[in-house]
């Protein structure tokens, strides 16, 4: 019985296992994507001190307590102050341009026609000059109250006057007292003038030296940027709205040195261009003043519409007697791929793992690629930081990828960095084993199956021979027959016993070193 038992044991182990094996997740850190867009940054608190990185912006501001929203200039939060100055005639038309598109932008929001006004009908009208606005500052509306009640009196004393003329027109002296009080009332007029003037010159020197509307900042409800379109922090005592500073970004076609590189192409005439980037310069020429190096050097010339490429990696010494001659090729659709530094490992479309092994090494050129709009492409090396860039691939074009990885000094990530590889080698090795495994363990099956034959056939010839009753040439015959063949299974159930143990034994090490 344990003869039969042993060859389904051959059989069923190496399938069990010579599965590859579900991928895992890479030990290895994750790989960040390269030339990810920044995220916008909050603004600063500046120091109110500092004006002339700072500006006034158009706001509405919302008092607790009010129904409505009022509109000033903000000029800055200091001690817990709201500094806001009240609009004039050049910020109110900022104020109504604003709400002029917000009421536009609302009836188109609303499938209504927006109405716009003639362009020309504006030319026809004459301004009409508005009379000087007078700021109504406390002081100014006590004076014009005081006025009203002057005038109010004067009008009371000259209707009194006017009713004892016409009781007394022939009186002298009720003529002499209405005409001293006539010039009592003219002298108090003008004097009640002059103060009134007086006080409204000092309201608007006042205005003047203090022009700011305060607010304590806990007593808005909200405070809202129209020009950038932000709430105002209230939680801050101290703030300013800075300058924002566009600085404009200058690109380098190469890193500036003092060496050269004399490019000739075949054919001539032809574009030049450094790590995929064009200098406006036709071959054969000389890149002057270049940083000594490794590049990508490129012509590129159309030809019957199509344009064919020719590309070359140089390294540029510090002397002048740098040279490369680059053909252009038959258009392919290509991607070219040069690191700094070199041999590193890359993965095409798909994330490093213990079960997966680099793709390609740089510094490298791939033919068997397809035109995509989206590739995502791993670089990987001991000592650098993981890296991972998603690039466009054009048709017939060489595709120049140019990838300059960060080192790395911790030495914690740079032993993870190993430790990845080491898993990663043992894992290949365990799968060598595993389908190693395969080959001895079928064929000792295919042996002892052979062997079990044989001693089957060995005990039919001693069944027979059990059953002959005279010794005879036939039962020799048969006896000789039973001790070969039960030689012969003997030699192939050894021979089997063997392969299944070195299959075994690799099918252990494949498991061990694979999981």
């Amino acid at each position: 019985m344990l003869k039969r038992f042993i060859p389904f044991v051959f059989f069923a182990v190496p399938f069990a296992f010579a599965a590859e094996p579900a991928p895992t997740a890479a030990s290895a850190p994750a790989a960040p994507v390269a030339k990810q867009a920044a995220p916008k940054a909050a603004p600063a608190v500046v120091n109110p001190a500092d004006t002339a990185t700072t500006r006034e912006v158009p706001v509405r501001y919302w008092v607790i307590g009010d129904s409505v929203e009022l509109e000033a200039i903000f000029v800055k939060i200091e001690k817990d102050t709201v500094y806001l100055r009240a609009p004039d005639e050049s910020t109110q038309k900022i104020f109504d341009a604003i709400n002029e598109a917000e009421a536009a932008a609302l009836q188109k929001s609303n499938g209504q026609k927006v109405e716009e006004e003639d362009e020309f009908e504006d030319d026809d009208k004459v301004e009409e000059k508005k009379p000087a606005d007078v700021i109504m500052t406390d002081a100014v509306k006590d004076s014009l109250a005081a006025q009203s009640e002057l005038d109010s009196a004067a009008a009371a004393e000259a209707a009194k006057a006017a009713e004892v003329a016409a009781d007394a027109e022939d009186d002298l002296e009720a003529a002499l007292e209405k005409e001293e009080k006539r010039l009592k009332m003219e002298e108090i007029a003008k004097v009640e003038a002059e103060i009134r003037e007086r006080e409204i010159q000092d309201s608007l020197a006042h205005v003047v030296e203090n022009p700011y509307i305060k607010i304590f900042r806990l007593d808005l409800k909200r405070l809202y940027n129209l020009e950038d379109k932000v709430m105002i922090d209230l939680s801050l005592s101290n703030y300013v709205v800075p300058v924002v500073k566009e600085e404009e970004e200058t690109i380098e076609l190469y890193p500036p040195g003092k060496a050269n590189l004399l490019v000739v192409s075949n054919p001539e005439a032809c574009s030049l261009f450094v790590n995929g980037i064009p200098l406006h310069q036709i071959a054969p020429d000389t890149i002057k003043n270049i940083k000594p190096g490794k590049y990508t050097i490129s012509v590129m010339r159309v030809l019957r519409d199509v344009e064919w490429w020719g590309t070359k990696t140089v390294k540029i010494n510090a002397d002048s007697l740098n040279k490369v001659e680059i053909a252009v090729e038959r258009p392919s659709t290509k991607l070219t791929l040069n690191t700094n530094p070199e041999a590193v490992e890359v993965y095409i479309g798909k994330e490093p793992s213990v079960n997966h092994m680099p793709d390609y090494e740089t510094d490298v050129v791939v033919n068997e690629v397809n035109p995509q709009p989206q590739l995502q492409i791993f670089f990987r090396k001991v000592g650098y930081r993981d890296t991972s860039i998603t690039t466009e691939v054009k048709a017939f074009m060489p595709n120049f990828i140019n990838v300059e990885l960060e080192s790395v000094e911790d030495v914690e990530y740079i032993q993870g960095q190993r430790e990845f590889n080491q898993k990663r080698s043992d894992r290949r090795v365990g799968k060598v084993f595993l389908f190693s495994s395969i080959a001895p363990i079928i064929a000792g099956g295919v042996l002892w199956y052979l062997a079990e034959r044989n001693w089957s056939n060995a005990a039919d010839k001693k069944h027979e021979y059990n059953r002959s009753v005279f010794d005879s040439e036939k039962a020799q015959r048969l006896i000789k027959d039973n001790h070969d063949l039960n030689k012969q299974g003997d030699i192939k159930g050894g021979i089997a016993a063997g392969l299944g143990a070195v299959g075994l034994g690799l099918l252990v090490a494949g498991i061990v070193f694979t999981f």
